[in-house]
This record gives structure tokens, sequence and C-alpha cells, in this order.
């Protein structure tokens, strides 16, 4: 008679107990909800603030690596509950490397798309002039600003209308009504404040655009007549505007290019 109590007893803890690990699992799922929940808010709040100006904005790209992660994790947790020969997720580095390529291979498919798209909207536009970026052993100076890294410049272009930055995987247009001056960049320290999309501190040309507290920075190859063309256009527009010349580095002729 005592030993069915105390194996009752034992039966009863072992409700409980599995009880509570319910319980325990249930509310982890109702906090992992809120924490996505608050990623993906605040993923579209700092989208939405800069997409007006980049065609891939820097959540775009490491966002769904942040969810693939969370996603790959709460995997991780489901198939270890369950026996060795339903597991889908196994844990491995290899695995979690491969899982971690292919999201960004997608990512960076998906950016370049974002980007085509976007620049069809420039298709009717004839860039007057062009230059490659200039690259050089100075780009690992700029590599503290974070920008270099996540977003390499590829080309400059610039006509009436406005400059337009392009990337490997984003464009960026500033619109020379809203560009309050041009200049040269040179004597600068490499640790001023600014969104440094360039590949060398040697030909930094500096935009301050009207509603930016930071100016952006770009390092076209032909300097001087891209700086030039650009300055002409700003003071046309502006002509109280803060533009000159100084310190400036001759380069190349620019050609005259289509979009």
């Amino acid at each position: 008679m005592q030993t069915q109590q105390q194996i009752s007893l034992i039966a009863k803890a072992q409700m409980e107990n599995q009880s509570q690990v319910a319980t325990w699992q249930q509310l982890q799922g109702f906090f992992w909800a809120l924490a996505v929940i608050g990623i993906y808010v605040a993923h579209l709040i700092i989208a939405g603030a800069s997409s007006d100006y980049i065609s891939t904005p820097f959540t775009y790209l490491f966002s769904p690596l942040t969810f693939a992660m969370i996603t790959y994790y709460r995997l991780f947790q489901i198939s270890r509950a369950s026996s060795t020969e339903t597991r889908i997720i196994s844990g491995s580095p290899m695995e979690i490397a491969g899982w971690i390529a292919g999201v960004l291979i997608i990512t960076f498919l998906v950016a370049r798309i974002r980007m085509a798209r976007h620049m069809l909207n420039f298709r009717s536009l004839d860039w007057e002039i062009s230059s490659p970026v200039k690259f050089d052993n100075t780009y690992f100076e700029l590599i503290a600003h974070f920008q270099p890294l996540v977003y390499p410049p590829r080309m400059y272009r610039a006509c009436k209308e406005g400059i337009l930055i392009e990337g490997w995987f984003y464009a960026m247009p500033l619109s020379f009504d809203h560009i309050q001056g041009v200049d040269a960049a040179h004597g600068s320290s490499v640790t001023s404040s600014g969104y440094y999309l360039a590949t060398s501190s040697k030909s930094l040309m500096r935009i301050r655009v009207v509603d930016k507290t930071v100016p952006i920075l770009i390092s076209p190859r032909d300097f001087a007549p891209f700086l030039h063309y650009c300055e002409h256009q700003v003071a046309a527009r502006n002509p109280g505007s803060s533009t000159h010349t100084s310190d400036t580095k001759g380069g190349s002729t620019a050609t005259r290019t289509k979009a």
C-alpha cells in the first residue's frame, strides 16, 4: 500500500514537472514572438527613414540574416526535442555556415534586382559626366567609418538634375535642388563625421545635403572635372551656396555617357 502511494506521488510530481515545462515553453514562445515583432517593427521604421534616398537601405541587407538566424535557432530547439532520425537541423558549424551563405546570396540577389528596378527611373536621363571610383590603399583608412564596407561605390554620374551614386547593389540619387554645397575634402581629417561612400581618402569630394546633418563624401577618379561640374550646377541653383575648389587634383577628362 505504501509502495503504491509512493508511486502515485512520483507520478504526480512528474505530471506537475511536465506541466511546468510546458508552461515555460509556452512563455518562451510568447517572448520570442514579441521579440520578432519588435525587431520587425524596428526594421520597418529604420528602412522607411532611409528608403527615400537609397534603393537598398541597410536594414534590407542585414535584417533577413537576423530573422534567418532566429528561425534557425527555433528550428534547432524543436529538432533537439525530437528523435535523432527525424531531426531537420543538426546545429553543425558547416550547416550554420551554409545557412548564412544561402541567406546572404539571396539577399544580395534581391538587392541587385531592387537596384535594377530603381535604375529604370533614370533611363531617360543623359548623364553629362561620369567617373568610376578612385581606389587605392587609403581605402583601409575609411573602413572605420563602416559605410565603405557596407556600401562600396562603383560609379558616380551627374547631369543637370543631380548626382547618382551607383554601387554594386544599390543606387543613391541626389537632386541638385537638395544639395546645399559641394567642395573638395582633401584637407579634412578622415575621422570627421559623414557618409563615406568613397574608396579613397585622396580624392574626397564633400556633398552637403539640405536635410542631412552630416555630409556625403565620394571619391571620383576624375576628381577635378566632376567637382567643377557639380559646383557649376549647385551655383546655378543657389547663388549663395558655398562651393570652392581648393586642394583639388586634376583628373582625366570625363566622358559623356547614357544610363
